[in-house]
């Protein structure tokens, strides 16, 4: 996914300690070990720039927008057939303990790495206390993955008020040094009042990701007086006019697109085209695995086939499979605010890398890589994974977690989770 390196039919890349080395047909180091490739695509890592994390106990608890109906039997919804604002927002995020939140946490950062995930934003907007923020960071170390986590306020119900403050705490006591596996910065959802959040962000000079709502902002007044600078995350990115994408496209700003979650929730407007067009390639995010299991395979999908349908519909130029995966690796990385470490396989950077095995027989025989990264493989076809040059899967089983305990504490935590907001439908299709 670099240019300036190439692609290799066959090849070498050699790690030395946590950066990538060289990149190769044939490379000549006597001293390394060798991990044998063969019959694999190595790749870089995907970098997802909007994870809600905190919900992974709860994932795939929503199949459906929950009927009107059946969102008065579990106590009323002011969104009509918004059934995630509700279920997620308003009725489980008030019923979350720290250990819920650690538990969802690993288990979406487990479930990323799993399938060649490497780098994640943890979009944590249900940081009710200090210890439910603490929660997350330390999930967010456990897991092994290179992870950012961004810091927010709960959309709903009641809570200690330790947002934006709370910021200067984590930072000293989590994230003291630049040169760290995780990082922080600012979440915030689009339509909140900026005034006490920008002196944090000038103060502790952090990276802001932001979700629905930037468009109802002025944007021109933030850059134009220096409090946004370019590191910035928009997550979505629906609803800006053109002039507004115009000016963070000029400010070097990062947008992603959420494919699947945007096609259940927004009406199928997904503004892959329109950044594009304006010279802005959009990276790809999960978004919440409270309705989708984490998977980058599935996001890249979904996003082809929506630009296939809007270029037969249209006639709008449609996304090439290149331009796909560029998403989902080097923009994701740009959005995650470690474009110049992960990304692709260029000397130099971290050796953060994805070996797909296309010896199994839906990926069997050979053909093209492109097709086969995102038209044929999927979760199980990530063989091994590597984070900072450290094996964390290997030939398909997760290395370096005690994985039967954090399922355990996972279900320990769904189940309590499920009790104490009453709510009967975990494993019960909807029906319209």
């Amino acid at each position: 996914m670099d240019s300036a390196v190439g692609d290799f039919a066959t090849g070498d890349v050699l790690i030395d300690g946590d950066r990538i080395a060289e990149v190769g047909a044939s490379i000549s180091a006597p001293d390394a070990v060798v991990v044998d490739a063969s019959g694999h695509i190595v790749l870089p890592g995907f970098c997802d720039p909007h994870i809600h994390c905190w919900e992974g106990a709860l994932g795939r608890i929503i199949p459906e927008n929950i009927p009107q109906s059946t969102e008065d039997a579990i106590g009323g919804a002011p969104e009509s057939g918004r059934s995630y604002m509700y279920a997620a927002h308003r009725l489980f995020a008030p019923a979350f303990r720290p250990e819920d939140v650690h538990a969802g946490t690993l288990s979406s950062l487990l479930a990323a790495l799993n399938g060649g995930i490497t780098t994640v934003v943890d979009n944590m907007h249900n940081a009710r206390s200090s210890e439910h923020s603490d929660a997350a960071v330390e999930a967010l170390f456990e897991s092994g993955v290179r992870g950012v986590h961004a810091m927010g306020r709960p959309r709903a119900g009641d809570w200690a008020g330790t947002f934006p403050a709370d910021a200067r705490r984590l930072r000293d006591k989590y994230f003291p040094g630049d040169d760290q596996l995780c990082t922080m910065r600012l979440y915030a959802p689009g339509f909140d009042d900026l005034t006490e959040l920008l002196p944090v962000r000038e103060e502790l000079d952090l990276w802001f990701s932001f979700d629905s709502g930037i468009e109802k902002q002025d944007l021109a007044a933030l850059y134009g007086n220096g409090s946004f600078d370019g590191r910035e995350a928009i997550n979505h990115g629906n609803f800006l006019s053109p002039e507004q994408r115009r000016i963070v496209v000029d400010h070097g700003a990062h947008v992603n697109v959420c494919p699947r979650i945007e096609s259940q929730f927004r009406y199928g407007r997904i503004p892959y085209s329109e950044w594009a067009e304006q010279g802005l390639r959009p990276g790809l995010s999960n978004d919440n695995p409270m309705t989708y299991a984490i998977d980058m395979f599935a996001e890249m999908r979904a996003l082809h086939q929506l630009q296939r349908v809007d270029q037969h519909r249209s006639g709008t130029p449609a996304a090439s499979l290149r331009e796909i995966l560029l998403s989902a690796t080097q923009q994701g990385a740009n959005n995650c605010g470690v474009g110049d470490l992960a990304g692709s396989l260029t000397p130099g950077k971290k050796a953060d890398i994805i070996l797909i095995d296309t010896v199994r027989p839906h990926l069997f025989p050979r053909n093209n890589v492109l097709a086969s990264v995102v038209q044929g493989a999927g979760v199980d076809s990530v063989d091994a994974v590597l984070v900072d040059g450290r094996f964390v899967k290997w030939e398909g089983r997760l290395l370096g977690v005690d994985l039967e305990r954090a399922l355990r504490r996972i279900q320990e935590s769904h189940d309590y989770l499920t009790r104490a907001v009453g709510w009967p439908y975990a494993s019960i299709d909807f029906e319209d």
